[in-house]
């Protein structure tokens, strides 16, 4: 869990040698998927489905920075279900980036949504 980190004040958040995208308030699933299109400047193919995030996320070939930085300053306002499958595809993409690789990915939540978001960590499959 090493690239998935809690901080106090989210929006505070800066590195200069870090491309940073910072999620508004969501209500939605199609909120989200739009909304992590527009911060992430995903390509024009972006599918609008989990896959299709998990793969932007384990690519960000039209990033110029190495650092990759989602910051979320509030929780997604989306059923349990599909919070499930959020973090577990934010999970599964900060592994699969390697040290040597183009880009390295990070996610951060407010240190208040720590318990939560831990215990789904804990029960993925």
């Amino acid at each position: 869990m090493k690239n998935i980190l809690f901080i106090n004040e989210p929006d505070l958040y800066f590195d200069k040698d870090e491309f940073i995208a910072c999620l508004p308030e969501i209500g939605g699933e199609d909120e989200l998927l739009k909304e992590l299109s527009a911060v992430l400047k995903f390509p024009g193919y972006f599918g609008h489905n989990w896959n299709a995030v998990y793969d932007c996320l384990c690519d960000f070939h039209w990033i110029e920075k190495k650092g990759v930085v989602l910051v979320h300053n509030v929780m997604p306002m989306l059923t349990e279900e599909k919070l499930k499958a959020y973090i577990e595809v934010l999970h599964d993409a900060t592994k699969s980036w390697g040290i040597d690789e183009a880009h390295y990915f990070k996610v951060i939540f407010p240190v208040k949504s720590m318990p939560f978001l831990e215990y789904i960590l804990m029960n993925l499959k």
